[in-house]
């Protein structure tokens, strides 16, 4: 397939790019494939390239991020399987590089098909769900990895067990951009363990549309950490469908690039439905912008949404999270809480929950908290020999630390805490 290049100064440049290659892309003659991706387009198409004058990216101007050209990523001439950020976790593991499923280690009870090979003999639970989700009209960019998908995994769990899935943009001589779409699908009562990282280097845009399927009873625990160089762009569009009684527990961790995004939108879709979201932002320049909608579709339903981002340097923290509580959804339960400490005068957390009810018998509520570091617990830690920037540490790592607990055990959590402890030095330096 020839890589061209599109320049942004057009509106459609994802529409011509999909114009251009819709009959070259995976899949491509498939009936229900193609309807989707149509759909997608059209959805993508009615927003275009998200700025600051779309609501939900007010805080992120992704199409002024994006003022250069563009080629769409191909397959990486060397092939990256290193172990990862969670490599000494036992479990199986998929790795993608630009997009592109390069290393697959396999496990009983889980099926796994690349979805370059999309065919007529594709399996049904792959056709019955990729693209139901992450790819309407509110979220314009998740729409768009769907119709430009060039490459991506469905999984399929039907047994208990833990899957590292990681991903890497080699660096290269000019930017790129990659769509890729991940569709998991968790069946009944299984028990589910998703770790999941991501690298980018600079120049390289990644643009990813994850899709999870909790069948009734299921439990899915969401590990992600997306770390990136200073100019690397990384967005993924998240979608959710949360059955009867299934839980899905998250900690989403953003560690740097010159712009990230995670814009996740999660259904509970019948009663005992339960979700918990907690996300933490550690950067010293760039932008973290973690976007959710909690969407309480049926009665019963249980979800916590808890995000804390430390901020120095020229960063910005972005936090949105909207609450959704539907007619009849009635003794929905929800509740998110913000805080964000920054360590220096140019550093920016912004803050934006949302509550939109329309049942009665709910509860529902939200809370938001932004300064700095606690002068007196500072001066507590010195008086007793503490040097400042141990003492900083100390705090800070606190500070996180409940954000952090109880998701992936102890090996998780540790690698998670060591990383953020390497991000924390730099945290309040001077950046240009």
């Amino acid at each position: 397939m020839t890589a061209l290049a599109f320049k942004l100064d057009s509106p459609d440049i994802f529409g011509d790019d999909f114009a251009r290659h819709r009959g070259e892309l995976p899949g491509a003659g498939l009936a229900w494939l193609e309807a989707r991706r149509r759909a997608a387009m059209d959805a993508f198409l009615k927003t275009g390239i998200p700025n600051r004058r779309v609501e939900a990216w007010k805080y992120t101007d992704l199409a002024n991020a994006l003022a250069s050209e563009l080629a769409p990523a191909v397959r990486a001439a060397r092939q990256d399987s290193e172990g990862g950020i969670f490599a000494s976790v036992p479990g199986a593991r998929l790795h993608l590089v630009n997009g592109f499923l390069e290393h697959v280690t396999e496990a009983a009870g889980l099926e796994a098909v690349d979805l370059v090979e999309l065919d007529s003999d594709t399996p049904e639970w792959v056709s019955a769900n990729l693209g139901m989700t992450a790819a309407g009209r509110n979220q314009p960019m998740g729409a768009v990895s769907l119709a430009l998908m060039r490459g991506g995994v469905a999984v399929r769990v039907h047994e208990d067990q833990t899957l590292h899935l990681s991903f890497a943009n080699p660096a290269d001589d000019g930017e790129t951009v990659s769509h890729a779409r991940i569709l998991i699908v968790v069946e009944d009562g299984v028990s589910f363990r998703l770790l999941e990282s991501h690298g980018a280097s600079s120049g390289a845009f990644a643009n990813i549309g994850m899709e999870l399927v909790l069948k009734r009873g299921a439990k899915l625990e969401h590990v992600r950490v997306q770390e990136g160089g200073p100019n690397a762009l990384h967005v993924t569009t998240l979608g959710a469908q949360i059955a009867r009684d299934a839980e899905y527990r998250a900690l989403y961790v953003a560690m740097g690039a010159r712009l990230a995004r995670l814009d996740a939108e999660v259904t509970l879709g019948a009663p005992g439905a339960r979700a918990t979201l907690h996300n933490v932002a550690a950067l010293n320049a760039g932008i973290a912008d973690t976007t959710t909608v909690m969407d309480h579709a049926a009665s019963n339903t249980t979800s916590r949404q808890l995000f804390k981002s430390v901020v120095g340097g020229r960063g910005r923290a972005v936090n949105q999270g909207r609450v959704a509580v539907r007619a009849g959804a009635v003794k929905s339960d929800s509740h998110q809480l913000f805080k964000a400490i920054l360590l220096s005068p140019t550093a920016e957390a912004d803050a934006k929950p949302e509550l939109e009810i329309f049942a009665d018998d709910v509860i529902c509520g939200h809370g938001t908290a932004i300064g700095a570091l606690d002068e007196d617990a500072l001066f507590y830690l010195r008086a007793r020999g503490i040097p400042e920037h141990e003492a900083k540490g100390v705090l800070i790592r606190a500070f996180l630390e409940d954000a952090i607990e109880g998701f992936g055990g102890d090996v998780v959590h540790d690698v998670i805490a060591h990383r953020l402890d390497a991000a924390l030095v730099t945290l309040g330096e001077a950046v240009p």
